[in-house]
Order: structure tokens, then C-alpha cells, then sequence
């Protein structure tokens, strides 16, 4: 048994472990922290609560705009947004709607969770999640619209490129907790390594050198992650580097911009690549060091440089070029719900521009006849196709590569939602 885990129970009124904690992280979203951030709440709790919190976060953030909605139906006038009150009723409609909770432990454990500041909504809060638990009970709660989750200007622009049918099966993937995908070095270390743990694991092959497990916790503790075998890459965020490898030959001299964490890097340098990392970031560049070292191809990293893409010049041409550029990361919602909270239309105009000066300086670093790989994890046209083809109709030295590879993922096919566009530069 883990140390945390022989932790003695907290006792108390607000002293319930998992269920403040997890309030506590959705207050904390609710004001701008990232999901990661808000996990810095649950530092202190015995690992089985840390973990059942987390998941309750989740799962509210997820089903946020649903759970809204149900709760206003229910109460006349919500708590104020400085109350705690408004996350532990949303968690505890998230255990009953959506967890499969027994009513009467979200019930009792929710309302125990509130402290000395919300009592005076206690009261409320067990009326509440009681009639809820009625309503399920008797299978009158409204009918699921994954829909109400996403913020109007969002859904508004998915109707419009996707269509209401694409939309809906969308917004409806959202609510589904992500598998664990595994990127290996080679297809041939894949095959062997889905062969001799993958029943373990209810493992499958999701690409050539991607296998998606079913079943899986702790990564650290699967067999090759010590020796370096693979890294944790979902198979979306997998093509962009595949679609680029296809059309160079080795031994090329890659710039990889925005590299770090390092999962598209680690690809690059496995295929025989020769990489320079560039990323803004000393501390993530530090983690792509770490998992260089791990997975044991240091060598065919050229160089690490930590610097703004926008000020930094490179003393020499790129065979090629990819830039995974900062984006909405609409895409990736599945495994970080909270990105809905934050994000504005007038965020996703400040990164389009951003995207298209890192395009055009990419642009400038490439050797004729090289080639570009331009990607986003958002799901927005503006980002996307779009994007492209304004850097098209500016570079008449620029042809886009055509192939048999998907250009658009979403997450509705069991994937991060990607958009991906290879780029030929002329001589």
C-alpha cells in the first residue's frame, strides 16, 4: 500500500476529502487556473482521493453547460459565484448524472464536504442533489444535449464548417474519457510489444507505431517504459511527424518549433532524423531532454534552443521543417476539458496571428525543395484550412503536398481533433 494511502481519514464538517477537493478545483478553473493547476489542490489527500477528485473534476467540467442548465431549473437563485457552494452542487449532480454513484453516497459525501462559509447553503444543497436523485430515480431528467457544454460562439462556428449531424457527434465525444495511447519508436517494436502485453492491457494497434491500451493507470509502471521503448502520444498528435517522415529521406537535418514536450521530436529522431528543438520554454525543454535521455536517442538530437520563434534566427536552412503551433487546443478537450472555460473568440484571433508570423518565419528557415509540416491541435477552420490557405495565396514559392493521409482529425473518431497540411518549397 502506498505511504498516502495509510493516511488516517479526515474528519469533520468540509473535511471529506475527494469531494471538497474536487470543488475546490472547479472553483479554482472557474477562475482562470488550468486543469493542471487546479490540481495543485490535491496535494495533500491519500492517493485514492486524489484520484476520485480528479475524476470528478473531470466529469464535471465536461458535462459543465448540461449541469448548468439542470441546476437553474432546480434552484430560484444560485449561491454567489464566491461561494463554494456552486462547485459542490455541480459535482454532486456530476456523481449522479454522470459518475453512477450511489445516490446515497454522493448525496452524504457531497453535502458533508461543505465548510463553515457554506452552511447556509447546506441545507440547499441536500434539496437540490435530492430532487435530482428523485428525478433520476423516476427518469425524468431531461434528455442529454452535449451541446449546451460548448460556449455559443464555439458551437456556432462547428455548425458552420461541420454541419448540425457532425457538430452533435462532436460535442458528443467530448463527454468520453480519452483511452491511453502509446507511440513506439518502430512499427516492428510495436507489433512485439502488443503481442506480449497487450492482452494485459486490452491493447490495440491505432497506427503503425501507435497502440491505444483500454486498460491502463499508472504509464511509468508498463513494461518498456523504463528501457525507453515509447512515450505517451496520442495517435493524432502522431501524424504530423508521420505525414512528414513519408516525404523526407534520412539522414535529414529537422527543426522541430514549439517541440517541447517532445513527443513529436521523439519521432523524428527515431526515423533517423538528425533535430534541433526549439521551444520558448526552458522548463518543458527540460522535460524533452528527460525523455530524449529515456528513450535513449540523444544522439539524434542536434540541438536544444530556447528562444522566441519570432526573434530567433537559425545559422543555417532546415532539410525540414515542422511547427505544431500554438493554437486553441480545441482538439484536445477530451483529456483537458477545462480548455472550454477559457478560451474567447478573441483569443483564437490573438493565435491566428500568431500561427501565420511562426508560418512565415518557418517559411524563411526552409531549403528549397524542403518541406514544411504545419499543424494544430483546434478544430476551427480559422486555424486550419483557412490558415493554410492564406499562407498559400502569400507564398507563390509554396505548393501543398498531396497525399493519401487525412488532413482533419476529430475527436468523434476516437482521436484528438488535428488539422495537418504539408507544404513543398519550390527551387
Amino acid at each position: 500500500m502506498n505511504s498516502q494511502d495509510k493516511k488516517p481519514p479526515q474528519k469533520g464538517r468540509g473535511k471529506t476529502g475527494a469531494r471538497r477537493a474536487a470543488a475546490t478545483m472547479l472553483a479554482a478553473i472557474e477562475r482562470g487556473k488550468t486543469l493542471d493547476e487546479a490540481r495543485d489542490k490535491l496535494v495533500d489527500l491519500r492517493d485514492s482521493d486524489r484520484n476520485l477528485a480528479d475524476a470528478i473534476a473531470q466529469a464535471t467540467l465536461r458535462h459543465y453547460g448540461e449541469i448548468d442548465v439542470l441546476l437553474r431549473h432546480h434552484v430560484k437563485k444560485m449561491p454567489p459565484l464566491s461561494s463554494l457552494a456552486r462547485p459542490l452542487l455541480a459535482i454532486g449532480a456530476a456523481q449522479l448524472i454522470y459518475m453512477n454513484v450511489p445516490s446515497h453516497a454522493a448525496l452524504h459525501e457531497t453535502v458533508s464536504a461543505t465548510g463553515r462559509r457554506e452552511q447556509p447553503y447546506r441545507g440547499l444543497i441536500n434539496a437540490v442533489l435530492r430532487n435530482i436523485a428523485r428525478s433520476q430515480e423516476a427518469d425524468k431528467l431531461p434528455a442529454p444535449d452535449p451541446l449546451l457544454n460548448l460556449p455559443e460562439w464555439l458551437k456556432e462556428n462547428w455548425l458552420d464548417f461541420y454541419g448540425a449531424e457532425k457538430t452533435a457527434a462532436i460535442a458528443a465525444s467530448l463527454a468520453d474519457v480519452p483511452m491511453l495511447d502509446l507511440c513506439f519508436k518502430s512499427a516492428a517494436a510495436a507489433e512485439s510489444w502488443l503481442a506480449q502485453h497487450g492482452a494485459q492491457y486490452k491493447g490495440e494497434a491505432v497506427g503503425p507505431t501507435h497502440i491505444r491500451l483500454h486498460d491502463s493507470s499508472d504509464v511509468t509502471a508498463l513494461a518498456g517504459f523504463t528501457e525507453g521503448d515509447f512515450w505517451v502520444q496520442n495517435a493524432a498528435a502522431g501524424q504530423p511527424a508521420a505525414q512528414l517522415i513519408a516525404q523526407i529521406s534520412a539522414p535529414a537535418h529537422v527543426l522541430d518549433i514549439c517541440a517541447a514536450p517532445g513527443g513529436k521530436t521523439l519521432q523524428l529522431a527515431a526515423a533517423g532524423h538528425r533535430v534541433t528543438a526549439l521551444d520558448i520554454s526552458q522548463s518543458r525543454l527540460q522535460r524533452l531532454a528527460e525523455n530524449f535521455t529515456r528513450t535513449q536517442l540523444h544522439q539524434q538530437l542536434d540541438a536544444t534552443v530556447c528562444a522566441d520563434a519570432l526573434d530567433w534566427t537559425p545559422p543555417d536552412a532546415f532539410d525540414a521543417i515542422l511547427l505544431d503551433a500554438p493554437c486553441t487546443a480545441t482538439g484536445t478537450l477530451r483529456r483537458h476539458p477545462d480548455v472550454l472555460r477559457h478560451r474567447k473568440p478573441g483569443q483564437m484571433a490573438k493565435l491566428v496571428a500568431l500561427q501565420a508570423a511562426l508560418l512565415a518565419r518557418a517559411a524563411d528557415w526552409l531549403k528549397p525543395d524542403g518541406v514544411l509540416a504545419y499543424s494544430v491541435c483546434a478544430l476551427q477552420p480559422q486555424e486550419g484550412e483557412a490558415q493554410m490557405a492564406a499562407f498559400l495565396e502569400s507564398r507563390a514559392d509554396f505548393t501543398r503536398v498531396t497525399t493519401d493521409a487525412p488532413s482533419r482529425f476529430t475527436p468523434d473518431e476516437n482521436m484528438d481533433g488535428f488539422f495537418i497540411a504539408l507544404l513543398r518549397k519550390g527551387r
